[in-house]
């Protein structure tokens, strides 16, 4: 399999998969799939998953709409999983949601710098929510005594919400990379249908 440089793209790490055909899938992923407001690649590269599909699509409508977590915390750590997994697919695709939910500048400059205990940037309950989000991204959980901590600051429900935040956004950002998945284009900060 070489191209026409004579490179062997078996050992290429480029990749490029074509979307599926949503016509050829299941009827309830077709139905959902055409039902999305706005369609963006990540959910049409989804489509190789057609035995998930209708139920990521709800989640993740569950952690749009529906989170005891503000929209202004689930961002900030929307933003942390983004800078921590290198994921500028995520980082790119909320930029604009952030924004509207209150994310300053200053804040996103000290997100990708993994500056979470800056304390011009951010107040302390912001600070120990984030320290809390970077010890689950680097340990896989949080200890006791750190949950504990981020208690006197946040309900059991709002950190329930962050940590299926933090771990579903982990999971798109493994699969958005792992498919190359390309930046939606985008347009005074809307998406551009297409």
């Amino acid at each position: 399999m070489s191209t026409q440089n004579g490179f062997n793209a078996r050992i290429s790490s480029k990749l490029d998969i074509e979307y599926p055909d949503f016509a050829t899938l299941p009827e309830r992923v077709k139905q959902k799939y055409e039902s999305l407001p706005t369609i963006v690649n990540i959910f049409r590269m989804l489509g190789y998953s057609p035995g998930t599909f209708v139920e990521i699509i709800d989640l993740t409508n569950a952690i749009f709409k529906n989170l005891i977590l503000s929209d202004y915390h689930k961002e900030l750590l929307v933003l942390q999983v983004a800078a921590h997994e290198g994921t500028a697919y995520e980082w790119e695709q909320h930029v604009s949601i952030s924004q509207a939910a209150g994310v300053r500048e200053d804040q996103f400059i000290a997100i990708a710098e993994q500056r979470f205990d800056d304390g011009e940037a951010f107040v302390l309950r912001e600070r120990v929510l984030l320290n809390f989000g970077k010890i689950i991204l680097e340990q896989g959980k949080a200890p006791g005594v750190v949950f504990k901590h981020t208690l006197e600051h946040f309900t059991i429900q709002e950190l329930s919400d962050a940590m299926i935040v933090i771990g579903y956004y982990r999971l798109l950002s493994i699969f958005i990379q792992t498919f190359n998945i390309p930046i939606d284009a985008q347009e005074d900060g809307k998406w551009v249908k297409g």
